[in-house]
């Protein structure tokens, strides 16, 4: 029997893609939403209460409130699927990114709770969390993150000034040094010191690449190029969506390693670019940022805690 799936938020840049990717997996009937209702609190319980799985694409005041409703339904509350940022670091939620080690995923098998990540702290996690699992970097180390994503990322607003207005064609922003997905990176790696985030937004719709610049000398054990190589292909040697690649796989002929390749898909790739003579190393992910950053990930989740194959309908 096909399980009932609700969107809440369907008509936002993460409920469309949750709705189009669905329309194709083979093993759910997505409800009809009225409109006219959807802030209507009584419909949406009742909704919540006829739905197997529900998704939440919402902002996120409105997805704590949403998921408090779903928890009044008892033996009835469906599974719960947040995009938003709300429930990221709650030890009570299942983290949706499966990747980061075996206890992540067992958490997601017959989960009802379940934070889907921020597109960033995906590409910035799926690079730390190998280096501090294997004891390689230390969590008091210094962080700094660079990002920049398809302005696709900003939503229906951002996507409108890109389309509508005489934009910039790059900009830096969270210049505050607060960005909302900081805590979820800090809070699964368990960093001690706040790493210096700095996103940003290109003239190009979808996709994203996340950097960490460091220094061999700040590994404990004798690193190079070659071992860090090594290390990340050990550790995602069984994901179906994360890819190492090989040196100069991924790059244009140019020389470019360009933000946009994996659109599309629920794919990641990380490229380790090292210059061992200068001790320095960039490690980079690219990702689509509504999909493997939004709306894959959360079918992913959705299919582990559903017992389905993580693949199925990506």
């Amino acid at each position: 029997m096909k399980k009932n799936i609700f969107i809440d938020g369907e008509t936002g840049t993460t409920g469309l893609q949750v709705h189009e990717k669905l329309s194709k997996h083979p093993n759910v009937n997505i409800m009809s939403v009225d409109q006219s209702k959807r802030k209507d609190i009584s419909y949406k319980k009742e909704m919540l209460a006829k739905s197997d799985v529900t998704f939440l694409c919402l902002p996120d005041e409105i997805s704590i409130e949403t998921a408090k409703i779903a928890d009044e339904l008892g033996d009835k509350s469906p599974i719960i699927i947040d995009a938003s940022t709300a429930h990221r670091t709650n030890p009570n939620w299942s983290y949706g990114l499966p990747e980061l080690g075996e206890n992540y995923r067992k958490s997601l098998e017959n989960s009802k709770r379940i934070a889907s990540p921020g597109c960033y702290s995906t590409g910035a996690n799926v690079i730390l969390k190998p280096l501090i699992t294997n004891g390689i970097l230390n969590k008091n180390i210094p962080i700094i993150i660079n990002a920049v994503s398809g302005y696709s990322g900003g939503g229906k607003s951002m996507i409108n000034y890109f389309k509508e207005t005489d934009h910039e064609p790059f900009f830096n922003y969270g210049l505050k040094l607060n960005h909302k997905h900081l805590p979820e990176i800090i809070y699964h790696n368990k960093l001690e010191q706040t790493p210096i985030f700095s996103p940003s937004v290109g003239d190009f719709i979808q996709g994203m690449i996340v950097s960490i610049p460091l220094h061999f000398s700040w590994f404990n054990d004798k690193m190079d190029t070659k071992k860090i190589q090594y290390l990340m292909e050990e550790f995602y040697s069984g994901a179906n969506f994360i890819k190492v690649l090989k040196k100069d796989e991924g790059i244009s002929d140019k020389g470019y390693f360009r933000p946009d390749n994996l659109v599309g898909t629920n794919y990641l790739d990380i490229s380790i670019f090292g210059n061992d003579d200068n001790d320095q190393l960039i490690i980079s992910s690219r990702l689509d940022n509504l999909g493997k950053g939004a709306s894959g990930a959360a079918i992913q989740s959705m299919n582990i805690a559903l017992g389905y194959d993580e693949t199925l309908g990506l």
